[in-house]
């Protein structure tokens, strides 16, 4: 039995301790070799596409170029640039200036203005707009436009400084983390202003942004 195939020969050594009587060993015996060789190629078949499939989509899940999901803020927090205006320069119906104070205690920088860059983040524009109060107008919403010029991640929380007659009036933060060349679209809102402020057309008003300590 040295040249029959190994595969019927063990099959022959095992079945020939069953009780077969009167029955030729030889047809089963090829027949369930067969049956058994058949299965193997068609397990081979399946295993051959499905490794193939599974590599296929490996590399295109890997060659697909990532998206870059950008929270509001261009960034994290805020409104993202892409839903909002640009704002470049000074937008404001009624004319404000810059004031040196930063006027929070929990600051970690000094004030800036238009043009000034503070903890990578330089800040391009301020869109005002102004609603009535009292016998004037009050700056309601500002929209501080930062952008980072750095390579690098900025995370941190720019503030927004008003003065009235070179009083401090109020401050607000927006923590937000900017994506390298990005730019975050900061919204800062007072409507208190309107039910808590008696102004005139003569008050002048004031501003500045800093960076205040991340919590």
């Amino acid at each position: 039995m040295s040249d029959i195939d190994p595969l019927i020969k063990r099959e022959m050594q095992w079945m020939a301790l069953g009780v077969l009587e009167n029955r030729d060993l030889a047809p089963i015996i090829l027949a369930k070799v067969r049956r058994r060789r058949i299965r193997s190629a068609l397990i081979s078949v399946v295993a051959i596409f499905a490794i193939s499939g599974l590599s296929i989509g490996a590399y295109e899940f890997l060659s697909k170029p990532k998206a870059v999901v950008v929270l509001p803020g261009s960034g994290v927090t805020g409104n993202n640039s892409n839903t909002q205006p640009e704002v470049i320069g000074l937008q404001s119906d009624y004319p404000v200036t810059w004031e040196q104070s930063v006027g929070d205690l929990g600051a970690i920088s000094g004030a800036g203005g238009i043009g000034d860059t503070l903890g990578g983040l330089t800040a391009v524009g301020v869109k005002i707009s102004w609603e009535r109060c009292g016998q004037g107008q009050c700056p309601i919403t500002w929209i501080l436009s930062l952008k980072n010029n750095t390579q690098d991640l900025v995370s941190t929380a720019p503030s927004l400084g008003l003065f009235t007659n070179h009083t401090p009036l109020v401050s607000d933060s927006r923590p937000t983390t900017v994506l390298p060349g990005g730019t975050a679209l900061l919204v800062y809102s007072f409507p208190e202003f309107k039910d808590s402020l008696a102004t005139s057309s003569r008050d002048s008003w004031q501003w500045n942004w800093y960076l205040a300590q991340l919590r």
